[in-house]
């Protein structure tokens, strides 16, 4: 069955557990992806719990990712996460820099656009991540 991960450039979270089972054999599973971390962290709980009611023992933790989608044939390019969030710290520089507050008010309207432009340049190539609880 299908879901909607909803994840379009978002952080997506995944549980990675390893289960160790009574006969000493270990197994590690990835479960997810889910779009908010509680998801994730109530699958390592309940492999807890079942793992030790069964006689063996379970461990985990979550982790993040950040979704890049691509059409099939073509290469994702990775990078495009790291990309935006430079254009967004650069637009954020550039809007709080002290050493900017010496322009005039004509110059310091381009100013405020450059930084307005290099954060909708960082949208059209990652959406800025969604705050998480």
């Amino acid at each position: 069955m299908a879901r909607n991960i909803g994840a379009d450039g978002s952080t997506v979270y995944r549980a990675v557990i390893t289960k160790t089972y009574d006969n000493g054999r270990t197994y590690t599973a990835h479960e997810g992806p889910y779009t908010e971390p509680g998801p994730a962290r109530a699958r390592v709980s309940f492999w807890r719990n079942r793992m030790e009611r069964n006689g063996g023992t379970a461990a985990g933790h979550i982790e993040q990712a950040h979704t890049v989608w691509t059409p099939v044939g073509e290469q994702p390019r990775p990078d495009l996460a790291t990309v935006a969030a430079a254009y967004r710290q650069a637009a954020d520089l550039i809007s709080t820099a002290d050493e900017l507050r010496s322009y005039t008010d004509d110059h310091m309207g381009d100013i405020h656009e450059a930084a307005d432009y290099l954060r909708r340049r960082a949208d059209e190539l990652h959406p800025a991540p969604q705050e998480q609880p």
